[in-house]
């Protein structure tokens, strides 16, 4: 049980949550996010180990491991801006580069390093032409990740020798310091390890680790509903739905809405958590996507599961209406270029995991949606409308 004062509590779980959303955190990355780890350490570990997680500290940087059980991790929808594989190859080469700098080091160097890798290793890469602007471009996104991640640190203020080595191939690019620290857990052999070769599953893994699993698929996508799950484990899951709910409040501070379709984990309100994506905003894709949902999820037909199906050409329809209906407040792609108000609401809907899409283009609308069933859209200020402004 845990004694610390609410406030202590709820800082602890604020560092989980954090952690969760920005798996590794250094103290130039993100001050009030590391702080809160280092100082709430016990209780975020005794928390990760919970649910079969794994926290680790190498001095200023705190890395939260998701370790796989039964050999799976858990997949929450994938965002909208998530590096390609082609990306995070170059990340992966990037930040092997690293491995042999001590100091400072620019990006010309880091780009011969990556140059000379290929050549170095027994495996076969693909090629690295520092003399093609487009690689040049991959590797700045791929030095840009690993900043952002802390690995990186830019010393550097001067945008224009960046985009001089960017587009020219010109200059030293930028100057960067490496973490060291952010970068050994970012590159754990242990981890990286687990993430290729992960151990085999059974029957009586499965079962053994049944709670495990409920609970990261609870904290990891927006709802777990039972008609995703195989019977044993669905109705495993509605019979210890009361021990995973308070499981959950000790964890994160949050509750667990009961659904007929299955379980949400609802977040308190006192502060915008990390791990939940701030929509509806005002702007025209939000409020689309928003309204597209309502009008597809009445549309479309119902099904046992609680899902909503509606066909390619039912979609078209939809969003055909809704041009029709409200066209004068979007902005100007979506008024005048076809197909744009549909992939606008599927851009966001299948981020937020409210939708999926088929080969063939249907949509299947979850039962989470109806939760914006209804929606009070106000739209204001036409004279705004060419970027899409709503309030």
């Amino acid at each position: 049980m845990n004694t610390g004062t609410s406030a202590d509590v709820r800082d602890g779980h604020r560092a989980f949550l954090g952690l969760l959303a920005r798996p590794l955190v250094t103290a130039a990355t993100d001050v009030r996010l590391y702080r809160l780890a280092a100082r709430r350490r016990k209780q975020l570990s005794d928390t990760a180990r919970r649910v079969g997680y794994r926290v680790q500290q190498v001095g200023q940087a705190v890395r939260l491991f998701r370790v796989p059980v039964s050999g799976a991790v858990t997949f929450p929808p994938r965002p909208a801006d998530a590096p390609s594989r082609r990306l995070l190859s170059m990340v992966c080469r990037l930040a092997a580069c690293c491995e042999d700098v001590a100091g400072t080091v620019t990006l010309q160097q880091l780009s011969d390093a990556v140059r000379d890798l290929g050549s170095a290793l027994a495996v076969t890469l693909t090629e690295y032409d520092p003399e093609q602007q487009a690689q040049r471009r991959q590797l700045r996104d791929a030095a840009r990740l690993l900043q952002h991640w802390g690995v990186l640190k830019l010393r550097t203020s001067d945008e224009r020798l960046l985009e001089e080595w960017t587009e020219n191939g010109s200059g030293p690019g930028a100057g960067y310091e490496v973490d060291r620290d952010a970068l050994l857990l970012m590159t754990s052999p242990d981890v990286l390890a687990l993430a290729l070769s992960p151990e085999p599953s059974s029957p009586e893994q499965a079962s053994a680790t049944r709670t495990l699993r409920q609970l990261r698929a609870l904290l990891e996508t927006p709802a777990v509903l039972y008609a995703d799950l195989d019977r044993a484990d669905a109705d495993a899951l509605r019979q210890a739905r009361g021990f995973r709910a308070t499981d959950l409040a000790q964890m994160t501070g949050g509750t667990l809405e009961a659904r007929v379709e299955g379980l949400v984990l609802v977040l308190t309100d006192d502060e915008h958590p990390d791990t939940v994506v701030d929509w509806p905003r005002a702007r025209a894709a939000d409020w689309v996507a928003l309204l597209m949902a309502d009008i597809a999820g009445r549309d479309g037909v119902r099904r046992a599961d609680g899902t909503v199906y509606l066909t390619c050409e039912q979609v078209d329809d939809v969003a055909a209406d809704l041009l029709r209906w409200r066209g004068d407040y979007m902005s100007k792609p979506q008024r005048s270029v076809p197909g744009v108000v549909r992939a606008d609401a599927e851009h966001c809907l299948t981020e937020l995991g409210l939708l999926r899409i088929g080969a063939d283009r249907s949509w299947t609308l979850s039962p989470v949606a109806g939760r914006y069933r209804d929606p009070d859209v106000t739209l204001v200020d036409t004279n705004a409308k060419e970027d899409g402004s709503s309030g």
